[in-house]
């Protein structure tokens, strides 16, 4: 997996201040920032790819953030592997 190439996919997301709420605009922004990346990378990210994507993005964006987003950042790391495994089942159990 290109990392710079998920770096873009998550970007609409990430370029967000706010990226790291429970705001449903943020929410929102994440799930349809997923959408687009198991659209173009298919399901089969796991969650290092995820993890270094969204730290490289947050050290990028906001310097420093990354050492108090820490959590955030793991938490959405898990999450979207989480969602591309659940996907990829269902596309398979069809």
């Amino acid at each position: 997996m290109d990392l710079k190439a998920l770096e873009k996919s998550l970007s609409p997301w990430l370029r967000v201040s706010t990226w790291y709420t429970k705001h449903p605009e943020d929410e929102q922004r994440f799930h349809h920032a997923l959408q687009a990346t198991f659209a173009e990378h298919g399901y089969s990210i796991g969650f290092e790819e995820f993890f270094e994507a969204i730290r490289n993005s947050v050290v990028q964006r906001y310097p420093g953030h990354e050492l108090f987003r820490a959590d955030d950042i793991e938490r959405y790391a898990r999450r979207a592997e989480i969602i591309g495994y659940y996907l990829f089942d269902v596309r398979n159990c069809q």
